[in-house]
């Protein structure tokens, strides 16, 4: 099998669309499709369904996408292994917003303190949603992901890693006690929450489900620190992960409360793909995070 023609099926798959393929790798359409049916007399099998305008995977061509994509990622650690040596593995970690901005950072610092042979330039951070992640994660541009919830949207090799407490947080300037938590009350209230896509909107949705509250008003915001200001600018409440907004309780920027219902965790992932390449720092983090003895940062 020619890996140009696997690289030109991946493009047209991820584009739906041969002429898409061939802007982005500089290639004719006819090119293309010559490609294309090359790797399906190759394997005997019809990898795409051409419809009216756009073309959709086959069964078989589902596959190829699949096990292709790791295959690339997999010819790619190979070619850079063999030109410059063990000592230049990298790693690329993806991690979701809370892990991103609360965690990670110190985890990667206490494993380059136990691992002294290895620089922080080794390793590849990347921030997002968790579904955004997760994809990553799936289509190989990232080693490992660190994620909240996710765990079961693709078949990876999971490990609960961090159990983190949510609270309900109010800014001190609406003068109301986050621990008055009648339902009706609840609903009163301006909610601000993350986009589709993200653990910690999921979340609060469970929390509203579970008390069988429908609020009135809801801000929808796209980054956890435009909910954090908004909160303590009195814009309204949100469930917060705690360990996200330690600074401002302790300097009383914002005042919190556990659920009375019942107490509300979240857990963290670390999660890998089981048919993959693993190098020797991949194997090295992975195995340091499983085994933290406790949860990788002191609680407020």
């Amino acid at each position: 099998m020619n890996l140009e023609h696997l690289k030109t099926f991946i493009a047209a798959a991820k584009y739906e669309s041969f002429s898409q393929a061939g802007k982005m790798l500089n290639l004719s359409q006819p090119a293309v499709s010559h490609q294309i049916s090359q790797l399906e007399a190759y394997y005997n099998k019809q990898l795409f369904i051409r419809a009216k305008r756009k073309i959709v995977l086959s069964e078989a061509g589902k596959t190829l996408y699949d096990y292709g994509q790791q295959l690339l990622a997999l010819n790619d650690k190979l070619e850079s292994l063999l030109a410059e040596g063990d000592s230049s593995q990298t790693i690329k970690i993806g991690c979701s917003n809370t892990i991103g901005e609360c965690l990670i950072s110190k985890m990667v610092q206490d494993f380059i303190k136990l691992n002294q042979d290895i620089s922080s330039d080794q390793i590849q951070i990347t921030i997002g949603t968790s579904i955004h992640i997760t994809d990553l994660l799936y289509a190989s541009e990232i080693d490992l992901a660190l994620v909240e919830g996710q765990a079961d949207r693709y078949n990876f090799v999971s490990h609960e890693f961090y159990d983190d407490m949510l609270v309900l947080g109010v800014s001190p300037q609406l003068r109301i006690n986050p621990e008055n938590q009648m339902p009706e009350k609840l609903a009163d209230m301006t909610w601000l929450i993350r986009e589709p896509g993200c653990a910690m909107r999921q979340a609060t949705l469970d929390l509203w489900k579970g008390l069988n509250i429908e609020p009135k008003s809801v801000l929808v915001y796209n980054s956890n620190t435009l909910i954090k200001e908004g909160v303590k600018n009195g814009l309204g409440v949100a469930v917060f992960s705690k360990l996200a907004i330690c600074p401002e309780i302790q300097t009383r920027q914002l005042m919190v409360s556990r659920f009375k219902d019942r107490d509300r965790f979240r857990p963290f992932y670390l999660l890998r793909k089981d048919h993959q390449y693993k190098s020797t720092l991949h194997e090295r983090l992975w195995n340091h995070i499983v085994h933290l003895d406790e949860n990788p940062n002191v609680p407020c």
